[in-house]
């Protein structure tokens, strides 16, 4: 991750916004829970005959001689839109090629026919046929800057101030200043904390009409250290109000696909504001000005890299500009918000003491608050690719229906001297697509559906490439049975990360078994519940000797920062898979010296099993 000062400004916001919606805190699981979570094999057993050709094609040595290439610094970080990206593509293409799987990308457009010398004939041409790579366009927004002014009336008299993002309020997230150009211009209304819970008999958002206007709300909860809250009431209230911040490991896998978070902003935008904004519940604007300021120091490790923001979203595609953010809220000050206010006669702390005191809502439009805010910015087209090959079904029928396996292809790119080579993210998923490609292809008897393999663009800039597939897919998503995601398989736990993701296995009569997980080869698998997944991941681990864990959520949800949310998006169910995450994320040093060969194609071998075997019933 970029440590530069809008990622500082972004993790001061993260975590303002974690302790106003954190994720729900894991539920104390029962020993039934812990037992269907992980799976550990005690001795494997060989394989069926039809599935060792395929197992003998995965290997560590030709897994880790694919990416040392994969996340060479010739490919320069395989940023989105790249020449780098597009020579890891051909790569890919032609072991694809090489192995006889077919391509399934675009088919090449028609060529005019022109002769010289005269119009007697033309020359037969040779039938068309797919290329390896779906192509399309992105929007690339670059110098982004975000002004907010505020326009107060009060006795009579108007005042109007502008605030600069970056030096105001922190800019280039939240839905304003990430690089769409425009403006708006709306009336605010504030909603108190913008919490809707009429069950605890405290509904602030009842009788108010947000559509088009700007929301102005409290970060948080009302009464987190008060048992006298409504929202304390029963443990469930308590639970999805005040969780506790999620720490480490806890917080990656959130973002990764795990439980996700109840989100009152997203709720929210669900009512059609021209936009939120948010004041800290507790902290001071000096905390806010403090991250803004802050300079950091050079380190060997995490180098900072002065280079200007660029955003890219898919261009002519419904939600193309919303990326991975999603509905979130732009944090400004208490000066900010004062003003706002003005026409109150009240402050934005003394309405948070009354909503404290009374726990009663004190929401009203603002009259005479107006706000707008403007962004200005360059852009430009630039064109993308996935690549993708297909090996058709064996049955006549199911044929017509389609698996498909993929990762996200991309990383992070060259920023001036330092070339982030993302050899873990996501050089290692990538290479287990293809391996499983060329298990298949090796398979002497193909599964009876046809399996499509995918390594997707854009992932780091918001599963641009898979959301893009998803909504124009080059086979029909109702006739898409499955999706298998790959994200970050290369890294072994170690002792210490083991036993914090241990912690929440910890119940009575739990302790043997998870006595038995080793660090080593310790998985986790994100999956959609009641689906056969877990069924078969369980029966094929029996010949691979993975300790697997299993994270269960609910159909059409797949949260989190992978590929796999724009499969459950569409109703496509999924199974993901991932390792551990190290310090070396989003930094020049994912270098593949410090990947696990072994690791990679246990989990491609047990994945190749897992889409045969599902691909197969």
């Amino acid at each position: 991750m970029k440590k530069n000062l809008f990622a500082v400004v972004l993790v001061f916001a993260l975590l303002i916004g974690l302790r106003a919606q954190g994720p729900p805190p894991q539920q104390q699981m029962k020993l039934e829970d812990v037992q269907k979570a992980l799976c550990l094999v005690d001795k494997t057993q060989p394989a069926p005959e039809k599935y060792k050709a395929g197992l003998e094609a995965i290997t560590a040595k030709e897994t880790l001689a694919m990416l040392s290439y994969v996340s060479s610094d010739l490919l320069e970080g395989r940023d989105t839109a790249s020449r780098g990206f597009d020579l890891a593509a051909e790569y890919a293409a032609s072991l694809l090629k090489m192995w006889g799987v077919k391509p399934a990308g675009d088919m090449p457009a028609a060529m005019g026919g022109f002769r010289m010398g005269g119009a007697r004939g033309q020359a037969p041409q040779a039938p068309r046929e797919r290329s390896y790579f779906q192509e399309f366009a992105m929007k690339e927004v670059s110098d982004s800057e975000t002004v907010i002014t505020i326009e107060a009336a009060r006795g009579g008299m108007v005042k109007t101030r502008s605030f600069k993002a970056g030096l105001d309020f922190g800019g280039g997230f939240g839905g304003f200043g990430g690089g769409a150009e425009g403006s708006v211009t709306a009336p605010v209304v504030f909603v108190g904390y913008g919490i809707s819970e009429p069950s605890a008999g405290f509904d602030e958002l009842k009788g108010l009409n947000l559509k088009g206007k700007i929301v102005l709300l409290l970060s948080d909860a009302p009464g987190r250290d008060n048992p006298q809250s409504p929202l304390q009431r029963t443990k469930e209230l308590k639970d999805k109000y005040f969780p506790a911040a999620p720490q480490g490991d806890a917080m990656f896998m959130m973002m990764r696909g795990g439980p996700q978070r109840f989100n009152k902003v997203a709720e929210i935008a669900k009512l059609g504001p021209a936009a939120i904004v948010q004041v800290a519940n507790a902290g001071k604007d000096s905390d806010i000005f403090n991250a803004l300021s802050v300079v950091r120091k050079p380190s060997d490790d995490r180098p900072i890299i002065n280079q200007p923001r660029k955003r890219l979203s898919l261009a002519g595609v419904a939600g193309g500009d919303m990326g991975m953010r999603g509905a979130a809220a732009t944090t400004i000050t208490r000066e900010m918000a004062n003003m706002l206010l003005e026409g109150t006669g009240q402050t934005i702390d003394e309405l948070k003491a009354k909503i404290e005191k009374s726990f009663k809502p004190v929401s009203a439009d603002l009259a005479g608050a107006k706000m707008t805010i403007a962004t200005t910015s360059k852009t430009a087209l630039v064109r993308c690719k996935n690549v993708l090959g297909v090996i058709e079904g064996s049955d006549p029928k199911l044929k017509d229906e389609y698996f498909v396996v993929g990762a996200h292809y991309d990383h992070l790119g060259r920023w001036e001297d330092y070339i982030f080579n993302g050899a873990d993210d996501n050089g290692s998923g990538s290479v287990g697509v293809l391996n499983i490609a060329k298990a298949i292809a090796a398979s002497p008897v193909k599964p009876k559906r046809s399996v499509v393999f995918a390594l997707w663009t854009g992932e780091e800039k918001g599963l641009l490439g898979s959301r893009y597939y998803a909504q124009n897919p080059v086979y029909p998503i109702d006739k898409t049975v499955g999706y298998l995601n790959y994200d970050m398989i290369s890294r072994p736990y170690d002792a210490e990360m083991l036993a914090r993701a241990m912690q929440r296995y910890g119940v009575p009569g739990a302790e043997d078994l998870v006595k038995k997980v080793r660090a080593p080869w310790f998985v986790s698998v994100n999956l959609t519940d009641g689906t056969p997944f877990a069924a078969i991941a369980r029966e094929m681990n029996q010949h691979i000797g993975l300790d697997l864990a299993f994270t269960f959520n609910a159909p059409g949800q797949g949260g989190g920062g992978s590929d796999h949310s724009s499969f459950a998006a569409v109703n496509v169910p999924y199974v993901y898979y991932m390792a551990a995450m190290t310090s070396d994320y989003h930094q020049p040093s994912d270098s593949v010296e410090k990947v696990s060969g072994e690791l990679i194609a246990k989990i491609s071998q047990h994945g190749f099993l897992t889409v045969y075997a599902f691909a197969d019933k």
